[in-house]
């Protein structure tokens, strides 16, 4: 038996930081986020022995185990390894895993990746588990069992999908799909640019020291993100209105807050980058992620759009096309 699953990486447009529990198990989070039309891709085979082997295309790593017990961790697969271990599945299979983005790009791949293991390994195990216990799951597996500094966004945005306002409370989730006319949102996929900035990151250090700065109460950094979480409300009023040009300039608003959290978000590179987009024609924008490199996200009208996308692409960065991703964590077949 053979199975296919895919799941969306996301795009965030306010709100991010707000998500780390640090921050919302005390005042309660909130992101603005799409889930957009690249993805992480597992294929699940069965194997008539008790060997697993995981292999990444994108990382081009290949492990063979003779069997469950012989797993570990720090080989490349922390997040499969884990996922595997956690649904406590002792049979052989092979595990193929490939994604559209690469990693440390700042649009939730590490997420995907976890959502897209727990969907697969769900489905072969006939858990039936809904939408939300599948990111639950997902997050819990990187958070507690992995121990890493995440937030809970990229998990829900990845296997839900949509357009959506998602509050983060102490005990509860809830995911909102944003109300938008059709119009609004064939607007916001054209006037939404996404370029690679050419340097990817590892988010652990900067959102370690964010964790740590929640964690002592840092008014500096807790006044910051309630600021973001006030713009990030603002955002979501912004597009169910269709006031577009209000929702980029929040974007613009909210960046030149976030920039500010923690060092390393931005450098001199991505500085001037923003600001060329800017002086051509951007409304707003922001890095993806936690910072310091990955994606940019603009948005621009698109009569503005030409003159930003020669600047950014003589800077040498690279236009990613995207569309919004409407269902989420899908399992595409089984044979």
């Amino acid at each position: 038996m053979a199975i296919i699953s895919r799941t969306p990486v996301r795009i965030s447009f306010g709100g991010g930081g707000t998500d780390l529990a640090s921050y919302y198990e005390k005042y309660g989070g909130l992101v603005v986020s799409a889930a957009i039309n690249k993805y992480f891709y597992t294929i699940l085979e069965l194997r008539d022995d008790d060997r697993i082997q995981l292999i990444s295309s994108d990382l081009q790593l290949n492990q063979t185990v003779k069997d469950f017990y012989d797993l570990k961790f720090g080989e490349g697969f922390d997040i499969p390894t884990a996922v595997i271990k956690h649904f406590n599945i002792q049979r052989g299979m092979n595990l193929f895993l490939a994604s559209e983005v690469p990693p440390g790009t700042g649009l939730g791949s590490s997420g995907a990746l976890a959502v897209n293991t727990v969907n697969i390994l769900n489905h072969l195990e006939r858990k039936e588990m809904g939408k939300k216990e599948i990111a639950e799951t997902a997050y819990s597996i990187g958070f507690n069992d992995l121990k890493l500094p995440i937030g809970k966004q990229d998990e829900y945005a990845s296997a839900f999908g949509g357009v959506n306002f998602i509050r983060f409370e102490k005990d509860n989730v809830k995911v909102e799909p944003l109300k938008l006319s059709n119009e609004t949102r064939k607007r916001m996929e054209e006037d939404i640019l996404l370029f690679f900035t050419g340097r990817t990151r590892e988010s652990s250090q900067i959102l370690t020291v964010q964790n740590r700065l929640c964690r002592e109460d840092d008014s500096r950094t807790i006044e910051i993100l309630h600021i973001l979480k006030k713009l990030g409300e603002k955002m979501k009023n912004a597009v169910e209105k269709g006031d577009l040009g209000h929702f980029g300039e929040l974007m613009h608003e909210s960046w030149m807050k976030k920039k500010d959290l923690v060092i390393g978000i931005t450098n001199e590179n991505i500085d001037r980058a923003y600001n060329t987009a800017l002086i051509h024609g951007a409304a707003g924008g922001k890095i993806l992620g936690a910072g310091g490199g990955g994606y940019m996200l603009l948005y621009c009208d698109q009569e503005k759009q030409k003159n930003v996308r020669k600047a950014l692409q003589d800077r040498g960065f690279k236009e990613l096309d995207l569309k919004f991703d409407m269902k989420g964590t899908t399992i595409l077949g089984e044979w």
